[in-house]
């Protein structure tokens, strides 16, 4: 499932202000990681053939996980995340006022008691809310593949090489594997592809500190995927792939606000390390969400996925998935040469970009 890594690895920084090759490089080191999901996804598919047909997996988007992960860091109930009415708005109020005295001296528990008076957790369970019921929506109306999902490309678990001569990054390895879901036919998982990609960007798309949306950032993540694609995206797909990236960081939310959660809760907490702070998340989605009023996230996509070169990618990844399913692909994996070929398409890639 992973790459040998060529000459070690160095793992991405978290705030990716100080990639080699300043923004040029940057920019390319996302284009990379774009095109990185697809391959991992598709390289860890035959796994599906071999899960049980019975197999029950009721929770392929993770609310269930989202809403039990909200009711023990808050001790709220698990039916009071659903905020349905404004009593229920009031009771998670009082509830979160009586924690707040709790709440230590520290910096990040500092920040995080200004964020829950501020009404921060009410706005983030009105995302997840919100975010739940278009998601389903729009599986129902327009079901997504069943493919393999990763869901954790996150700095920390990627791997990469920058090779300075040719101002190059090369993504080496993806670890981690312990949050990969799978959808087959027989087991009624929709994991869609866009849940990765939407997974990642919340977390290489924004700035760590200031919250910042870098739309930038995000394109030429989207382009580096579409180029793995051997279609273009539908627009339910692209819909969802928005969804995601606010899923993404909701998400974030939740886990970083666990670290806090013994300590608001009133008992002695465990963790001795730093804690990061759940705030710059509220600011990451509010970012984001301020730029969606002045520009259409479908447009973006949709703008990079029209595009001459981007056709021809398509070709040869359709190519590439005809290969997959004729008898020569099983050829060549007997004699064990697949990975020359594999090789062989990434340098197709490359010289399709190349090409002005």
């Amino acid at each position: 499932m992973t790459e040998a890594a060529l000459g070690g690895i160095d793992e991405i920084p978290e705030t990716l202000n100080k990639i080699p090759g300043g923004r040029r490089g940057q920019l390319a080191l996302m284009e990379k990681l774009g095109g990185h999901i697809v391959k991992v996804s598709r390289a860890c598919s035959g796994v599906t053939d071999n899960l049980p047909k019975d197999m029950e997996t009721t929770d392929p988007a993770g609310f269930s996980k989202g809403r039990q992960i909200a009711r023990d860091d808050f001790s709220i109930s698990e039916n009071l995340t659903y905020l349905q009415n404004l009593s229920d708005r009031k009771e998670l109020q009082n509830k979160i006022q009586k924690m707040l005295p709790n709440l230590g001296n520290s910096p990040e528990a500092q920040s995080f008691r200004k964020g829950l008076q501020r009404g921060d957790l009410e706005f983030i369970l009105d995302c997840f809310n919100c975010l739940e019921k278009n998601i389903y929506k729009s599986l129902i109306d327009d079901p997504a593949p069943n493919v393999p999902v990763n869901n954790e490309v996150k700095p920390a678990n990627v791997g990469a090489v920058y090779y300075k001569s040719e101002n190059i990054w090369k993504i080496t390895q993806s670890f981690d594997f312990d949050n990969m879901g799978f959808g087959t036919l027989g087991n009624g998982d929709r994991t869609p592809l866009e849940k990765d990609l939407g997974r990642t960007l919340s977390f290489f798309a924004f700035d760590t500190k200031s919250g910042k949306f870098f739309a930038e950032n995000a394109k030429a993540t989207i382009k580096g995927y579409l180029e793995r694609l051997p279609r273009k995206l539908k627009e339910a797909e692209i819909n969802r792939l928005e969804y995601y990236i606010q899923l993404g960081i909701v998400t974030s939310y939740f886990w970083r606000c666990s670290y806090l959660a013994e300590e608001l809760q009133g008992r002695c907490s465990g963790i001795e390390l730093a804690r990061p702070d759940p705030v710059v998340h509220v600011m990451q989605i509010k970012s984001f969400i301020n730029w969606l009023k002045n520009n259409s996230f479908a447009e973006m996509v949709e703008s990079l996925q029209s595009t001459r070169q981007m056709d021809i990618h398509r070709d040869v990844e359709r190519k590439a998935e005809n290969f997959r399913n004729s008898h020569g692909y099983f050829s060549k994996r007997k004699e064990g040469s697949l990975k020359e070929y594999y090789l062989g398409i990434d340098d197709k890639h490359e010289q399709i970009k190349n090409f002005k």
